[in-house]
């Protein structure tokens, strides 16, 4: 968690900066909600909970080892239409807002322009992982792995 903190931290403050957060898997599952990210996701010392509500989905994650204890990151994955936006906050920074801009699957990614571009996170559910990339128009800088449970 503290890495996607500091992640998130460096895109908001720095011009050049991206971000990134996690999500999860279930078994019938509504594209147009993302249900796909519901459940526990956990991956470098971080635990990611994503629950269904009237909107959509609503991800929890902090910390859970002595190097992460204490991280937390709010996400709200709100669905309607035809496009998702994601709600990102996070203590020390003001709340962000991505727009979806491409969905396939069981993966979306999301768009928020920042003084340098555009900052790009990816979410991809494969089977039993969750992968959380952040990057910008040029391309991925990095990723996050989760596994569910």
């Amino acid at each position: 968690m503290l890495t996607v903190l500091v992640s998130l931290l460096t895109m908001f403050a720095a011009p050049t900066g991206l971000a990134a957060a996690p999500a999860p898997s279930v078994a019938a599952v509504d594209n147009e909600r993302l249900d796909w990210l519901g459940g526990t996701w956990r991956g470098n010392g971080l635990e990611m909970k994503c629950d269904q509500t009237k909107l959509g989905i609503a991800c929890s994650e902090e910390g859970v080892s002595g190097a992460m204890q204490g991280a937390k990151a709010e996400l709200e994955f709100e669905t309607g239409g035809e496009k998702a936006l994601l709600r990102l906050s996070l203590p020390s920074i003001p709340p962000s807002e991505f727009k979806e801009v491409a969905r396939d699957g069981q993966s979306v990614t999301f768009e928020m322009p920042t003084k340098a571009g555009v900052a790009r996170l990816r979410f991809t559910r494969t089977g039993d992982a969750l992968k959380v990339e952040r990057g910008s128009a040029k391309g991925w800088a990095s990723a996050m792995e989760y596994q569910r449970g």
